[in-house]
């Protein structure tokens, strides 16, 4: 019998070299690394195969646009992803087993959600309150663990919704620090070399992108500025870093004390999955909080 081997998918290779990478460059990381990759892992299957926006295209005001009146403000249904809730029992019984098993120390409480949602008494439009943020109680899981785990069950769909709703608005100028799709705060940004070169000059080595921490949408930002409070001087912005690790760096700002974690890909030969690149960038992040700033956004570890 013939066997036929199954591609996998791009996003996934790219977990997964990237874990593999992180891993052998950074031995002491190993323990969180292992705890999430197989959560990225299966996050990203997810998304794969999630329906994506699927009502009709939104009729996108350009003027309001361009005043930061971000996609989702401008619907008629109040301003939000579309529900995904009845997706999210099965999710669940993808999800939180991997979740148990990458985090002991909460795999009880996790074991204890699953009942709540096969029996029903957590229902699924509840379950989808709780990923958005809003207070949900259940007997037996910590607020923390419900909101860790709800967040990360409605996140697969949410970025594959925010997919297609940047694409309707990718050939609008946008000037704001907070995501064009959903208004999310950024916690992450990207520096990336430009392949046109009288521009890669003139963006002074690489183009800045924001990444929001909700739906992972990113959108291109002024180079030398703070997102958070938009200060331009650039004595008070600073780039923190560790010499071994070049490429990654805190972008901080002296004035609100607030930074954000960025990746500058200008020497590196391949783009690493983000979730993974920040990840590989917690001892930085521990040590830009220790010296008094704060993350404009958590990432999902911080609550851990």
């Amino acid at each position: 019998m013939q066997t036929i081997e199954v591609e996998t998918p791009a996003a996934l290779r790219c977990i997964e070299t990237a874990l593999s990478r992180a891993v052998k460059d950074i031995p002491a990381l190993t323990p969180l690394l292992e705890a999430f990759g197989p959560l990225l892992t299966e996050r990203a299957r997810l998304r794969q195969t999630a329906p994506g926006w699927t009502g009709p295209a939104l009729s996108i005001d350009a003027e309001r646009f361009n005043q930061g009146a971000f996609v989702l403000a401008q619907t008629e249904f109040g301003g939000g992803f579309e529900d995904m809730s009845e997706l999210l029992p099965e999710a669940a019984r993808t999800l939180l087993p991997v979740m148990a098993r990458s985090f002991p120390a909460i795999a009880e409480e996790l074991t204890t959600l699953g009942a709540a949602i096969e029996s029903g008494a957590l229902t699924p439009q509840a379950l989808a309150g709780a990923g958005f943020g809003e207070s949900v109680e259940v007997p037996g899981v910590s607020p923390m663990t419900l909101n860790f785990a709800a967040s990360e069950l409605v996140r697969p769909f949410v970025e594959r919704q925010a997919e297609d709703l940047a694409a309707m608005v990718k050939v609008l100028p946008w000037n704001q620090a907070h995501c064009p799709v959903c208004g999310g705060a950024p916690n992450m940004s990207v520096l990336r070399r430009k392949e046109d070169e009288s521009e890669f000059i003139q963006a002074k080595g690489g183009q800045r992108f924001l990444r929001c921490s909700c739906c992972t949408t990113e959108w291109k930002h002024k180079r030398v500025s703070c997102p958070a409070c938009g200060c331009e001087e650039p004595d008070e912005l600073l780039n923190l870093r560790d010499p071994a690790r070049a490429h990654e760096r805190a972008d901080a700002c002296s004035r609100c004390k607030a930074f954000v974690l960025c990746l500058d890909t200008a020497e590196l030969a391949e783009l690493p999955d983000l979730d993974v690149a920040a990840l590989t960038m917690l001892p930085l992040e521990i040590q830009t909080r220790q010296q008094g700033y704060k993350p404009l956004a958590e990432h999902p570890w911080s609550s851990l």
